[in-house]
Order: C-alpha cells, then sequence, then structure tokens
C-alpha cells in the first residue's frame, strides 16, 4: 500500500510543531481525522470507522474522527496510511489530523 506523500510530510510537521513545544507523542491524547465528501461516501466510511472503534461527527459534507492514541511516527504511521486507504475506498478527501500538545 503506497502512501501519500504530501499526508507523510504534513504528519512529520505536525509531529515537529509537537516536539517543538517538548511533546514526544507517546503520551495517547485525543486526536481527530478531517474528512470532507459527498453523503454516500461519507457514510459508509462512518460505518466503517465506528466499527473500527472511532467515535464520529458530521454532516452531509464533512466527518470527523475521533480517537485516543500515541501520534509518534512508530505508532501513527499505520493509522495516517488507514486514513488515506479510507479516503481512497470511499471516495472523499482525507484532509489531514490534529490534536492536543502534552508534554511529557
Amino acid at each position: 500500500m503506497s502512501t501519500d506523500a504530501s499526508h507523510d510530510e504534513r504528519d512529520a510537521m505536525v509531529r515537529a510543531a509537537l516536539a517543538e513545544h517538548g511533546d514526544s507523542g507517546l503520551t495517547p491524547r485525543h486526536t481527530l481525522f478531517y474528512f470532507y465528501g459527498d453523503d454516500h461516501g461519507l457514510g459508509d466510511l462512518n460505518e466503517v470507522a465506528r466499527r473500527a472503534g472511532f467515535f464520529t461527527r458530521g454532516d452531509e459534507e464533512s466527518l470527523v474522527l475521533e480517537m485516543t492514541m500515541a501520534v509518534d511516527e512508530a505508532s501513527f504511521t499505520s493509522v495516517s496510511s488507514m486514513m488515506q486507504s479510507w479516503a481512497a475506498a470511499f471516495q472523499v478527501d482525507y484532509d489531514g489530523w490534529e490534536c492536543a500538545v502534552v508534554t511529557n
């Protein structure tokens, strides 16, 4: 499975911003993933994400997936790949993620 280099770069930029604040990403924290698209694709994604353990919220044009998790590179790479795969499978746009800074 190949990943979108721009998402890999964006993931690294978020982790770099966390590191600037003394956050290694190892401590689990509330993390949000943003998707945009049509009601059909988002509805299908919503069902799959809920079954995978994510909390979800959204409307006809957007969906936010939420989970408490570590965001260090080793923990996060497979999740980032999964988000990109879901976006492709359900023909929606994956816009990225965000989380709180947690100092360790």
